[in-house]
C-alpha cells in the first residue's frame, strides 16, 4: 500500500516550470463537512501512559471533535483533537449542563445527559475521523459558540495565586456539595448564578490582593433598580438579617437562601430581595478565609484579612469587570497546599 492510500499527501510531477506540487489527500473533500463539537463513531482513542507506551480509552458514546472548524478544514493539517463523550445521570448532568466544571462541556444534541469529557484529549490523524461516521453534537448557531467557548476556557484559565487558594476553598467546597442538590435552598441559589468570580484590583500582581467576591445573577433574578438608586431595606428585614445594630450580618448562609427561596412562594418586596441577594453575597465572601494554622504567606495574602462581595445581572456587569476578574469553578483551584 502506498503513502496516498493512507491519506499522506504524495508529490506529483509538476508544471512546465518544473515546480512540484502536491496532491490532496484523500481524506480532503471529507474534512470539509466536518464541524468542532460532530460526535466521530470511533470505539476508543490513545492516551500516552509512559514513553512508548500508549493505553487506549474506551469511548462507548464516541468521541468529540474539540478542533476549531477553521483548522480542521485545512487539508495542510494533518491531525485533529478528540475528546471521549461522557453520560451522566441525570441529577450531575443537569448540575454540570452551566459549565461549572470546565472539564465537561454539554452536547446538546445528544440528549441532557451526554458530555465532551475534556479529561483525555488524543490527536489523530484527519484520515481516521474523516473514515469514521459523524453526527452533530451541537448544531444551533447559540450552541456551537457556547461549546467553542467552553473548550477555549478548559484551556485557557487563570491559576490563582497559590496562596489565594486556601482562601477560596471553603466557597469551593460548599459549591461541589450543594451543585447538584437544587431541592436545597443553596443548590437552588446556586442554580439561579450565572457567573462566581474573584475580582482583582491591582491585577494579580504583588500580595496582599485586594479581592472581591463577584456574584453575577441570570437575568430577572435581581430587580432592575437604576444605577445609585437602590431603596433602604425595610426594618424587618434589615432587623432579620442585621439584627438591632443594624451592623453585622447574624445570618448564616444558609439561612439567607432559605428565606430567599421560601419567599418566591410570596409576593416579596424587590427592594428586600435584592438586599436578601446580597446579604447572600456577603455571607459567601465571608466564607473565603484559610486554616488558622495557615502559614504567613497564606493568612497575608488578602488584603485586610476580608474578602469583599459584590451582586449585579448578567446585563450589569461590564466587560471591564470581566476583564480583570477570574471564573470561581470546581476545576479551577489546585489542590490543598502543605501546612
Amino acid at each position: 500500500m502506498d503513502a496516498s492510500s493512507e491519506g499522506v499527501p504524495a508529490e506529483v510531477p509538476g508544471d512546465d516550470a518544473g515546480q512540484e506540487v502536491k496532491a490532496e489527500p484523500d481524506w480532503a473533500d471529507r474534512i470539509k463537512e466536518y464541524r468542532q463539537g460532530d460526535v466521530i463513531r470511533v470505539v476508543s482513542i490513545p492516551l500516552k501512559v509512559q514513553p512508548g507506551v500508549v493505553e487506549w480509552v474506551a469511548t462507548p458514546h464516541g468521541a468529540v471533535l474539540i478542533t476549531q472548524t477553521c483548522d480542521v478544514v485545512l487539508k495542510d493539517r494533518p491531525t485533529a483533537h478528540l475528546a471521549p463523550v461522557l453520560e451522566l445521570p441525570p441529577v450531575e448532568a443537569k448540575a454540570n449542563r452551566n459549565g461549572r466544571r470546565p472539564h465537561l462541556v454539554h452536547l446538546p444534541e445528544l440528549g441532557d445527559c451526554h458530555f465532551a469529557d475534556l479529561t483525555y484529549v488524543a490527536t489523530v490523524s484527519k484520515a481516521v475521523i474523516a473514515s469514521a461516521e459523524r453526527k452533530p453534537g451541537v448544531e444551533a448557531i447559540a450552541a456551537v459558540r457556547k461549546f467553542g467557548q467552553r473548550v477555549g476556557r478548559r484551556f485557557s484559565r487563570f491559576a490563582f495565586p497559590d496562596e489565594v487558594v486556601p482562601w477560596i476553598r471553603p466557597l469551593q467546597d460548599l459549591i461541589g456539595s450543594k451543585v447538584t442538590k437544587e431541592a436545597s435552598p443553596i443548590g437552588w441559589a446556586l442554580s439561579k448564578i450565572a457567573s462566581l468570580r474573584l475580582e482583582c484590583t491591582e491585577e494579580w500582581e504583588v500580595a496582599p490582593y485586594s479581592l472581591t467576591l463577584c456574584v453575577v445573577l441570570e437575568p430577572g433574578v435581581l430587580p432592575p433598580f437604576p444605577p445609585n438608586e437602590i431603596p433602604e431595606c425595610s426594618e424587618r428585614v434589615s432587623t432579620w438579617l442585621y439584627g438591632s445594630n443594624g451592623a453585622t450580618l447574624i445570618r448564616r448562609h444558609s439561612e439567607i437562601a432559605k428565606y430567599l427561596h421560601d419567599a418566591e412562594r410570596i409576593s416579596l418586596d424587590a427592594t428586600d430581595r435584592y438586599w436578601l441577594w446580597s446579604a447572600l453575597a456577603d455571607s459567601w465572601a465571608a466564607m473565603c478565609v484559610p486554616p488558622e494554622n495557615s502559614t504567613p504567606d497564606i493568612l497575608e495574602a488578602v488584603e485586610g484579612g476580608v474578602v469583599s462581595s459584590d451582586i449585579s445581572s448578567t446585563e450589569e456587569y461590564s466587560f471591564e469587570r470581566y476583564r480583570h476578574s477570574e471564573e470561581i469553578d470546581l476545576d479551577h483551584l489546585s489542590s490543598p497546599l502543605p501546612l
